[in-house]
């Protein structure tokens, strides 16, 4: 069996242009799979369009749609916890007894590195190299310091079962999508039991490079949005119409942002997962903003009809059927 092990950053790929969602989906198809594997997710998830809420955004947004269409078989190792709360439990327990409580920061303080490091523009070499490396030393001083119980929520017996799980999968060559968290154990539970291939480099595209401007103009609060408008502008796809109409209103430009978003929504704005919530429920506040009242409502409507809408969207939805959005 050969396994590509490729690190998942949730959120944080909004910030890393050069390991962004398009370059985790090139780096798993530059690995020529047979199956796609993930440890955050059980396979049943994907039963239903709520596994979408997922924090790897990677997974949603590009993996899994490009593993559909390359007809690839997608399986969930992910193992729950035994206890949900005895790990949230123990932190508050520790807090209560100095002893325990200094130990508990000891090991804790090995982690400033590392969000120091995560403030950081990375790369997946040095996501491999330095990020993954100081998770490791974390989570073996903590299992050291209290043994893999409630103090580390059972991480390594969890990452075993995981482990066990894909080598049982009935493929040759799979990717394994695994959180950082997950994935120092996951190394050592499968180094000696299957080849770990190395991870395939992967050129920037242009598609990648639009990806990093998207993901920027999710900021709204940028240094100079004009020039971001113009960049987004020489973008032809839906999701940038939808930025460059939030970077207007967020610049009082809202005329002109509804004009925006109205053309936008005249075509298909299916894709990504998270933008028919997002662009809809934004498409209702801009018409209260302009005092088409009947319109917000088909919008926010339109949200609620929707097989698939991320919890922030929803609520937005919701909070503008109630009342009129204001913008305060």
């Amino acid at each position: 069996m050969r396994l590509t092990l490729v690190p998942l950053m949730g959120p944080f790929h909004l910030r890393y242009p050069a390991y962004n969602v398009v370059t985790v989906r090139d780096t798993v198809a530059a690995s020529n799979p047979e199956a796609i594997v993930t440890t955050v997710l059980r396979t049943k998830d994907f039963d239903t369009p709520a596994w979408q809420d997922t924090l790897e955004l990677a997974l949603p947004h590009t993996v899994i749609p490009w593993a559909k269409k390359q007809k690839l078989p997608v399986h969930g190792v992910f193992e729950k916890t035994p206890d949900e709360t005895a790990f949230n439990d123990f932190k508050r327990f520790a807090n209560e007894y100095p002893v325990l409580k200094s130990k508990m920061n000891s090991v804790e303080s090995l982690l400033r590195p590392l969000q120091t490091l995560l403030e950081q523009s990375l790369t997946l070499v040095r996501i491999e190299n330095e990020v993954i490396p100081l998770l490791h030393d974390y989570q073996q001083e903590r299992e050291k310091t209290f043994e893999d119980g409630p103090a580390t929520d059972w991480l390594h017996q969890r990452v075993r079962v995981m482990a066990q799980t894909i080598l049982e999968l009935p493929f040759e060559r799979m990717v394994v999508l695994a959180s950082a968290e997950h994935l120092p154990f996951l190394q050592a539970e499968l180094e000696d039991k299957a080849v770990l291939e190395p991870l395939p480099k992967v050129e920037p595209t242009e598609e990648s490079r639009e990806r990093s401007l998207l993901d920027f103009a999710f900021r709204v609060d940028v240094p100079e949005p004009g020039n971001l408008i113009a960049k987004l502008r020489t973008i032809n796809n839906i999701e940038a119409k939808y930025h460059v109409a939030n970077l207007l209103v967020a610049n009082n430009h809202v005329a002109e942002a509804l004009e925006t978003l109205e053309e936008a929504s005249h075509g298909d704005f299916s894709e990504p997962y998270y933008l028919p919530g997002y662009l809809l429920a934004r498409l209702g506040q801009l018409y209260d903003l302009t005092g088409k009242r009947d319109a917000a409502i088909r919008a926010y409507k339109g949200v609620r009809a929707l097989s698939y809408t991320p919890k922030e969207a929803l609520e937005t939805s919701e909070a503008g059927l109630k009342e009129p959005f204001t913008g305060h």
